[in-house]
């Protein structure tokens, strides 16, 4: 199990704004205590460190799921088909994370 660095954060927030048209400002990596992310409505999308321990695919998924936000701001039916369309193992994912 590697770890995924700031470089792979970087990476994987490029790739997927260019594919969801979200426009991401600021990326920053920090502790949370209650969540694996946030996106505001400003543009900073912040990532809790603890995820920087896990696969690259859980980075991965928390990415595209807060980018989403900036599309559909909860987490309704659109919200989940559209992560059916860009992620169909999202749900898998997700359990993991929620432990």
């Amino acid at each position: 199990m590697s770890k995924t660095t700031r470089k792979d954060v970087l990476g994987l927030v490029q790739k997927w704004q260019k594919i969801l048209k979200v426009n991401v400002k600021r990326v920053q990596i920090r502790e949370m205590k209650r969540k694996w992310a946030s996106f505001s409505s400003k543009g900073t999308l912040t990532i809790n460190k603890d995820l920087l321990n896990l696969p690259r695919k859980y980075t991965e998924y928390v990415i595209v799921h807060e980018l989403l936000h900036g599309i559909v701001p909860n987490h309704g039916r659109t919200f989940k088909t559209l992560l059916h369309v860009y992620l169909p193992d999202w749900e898998k994912l997700h359990r993991y994370l929620i432990g």
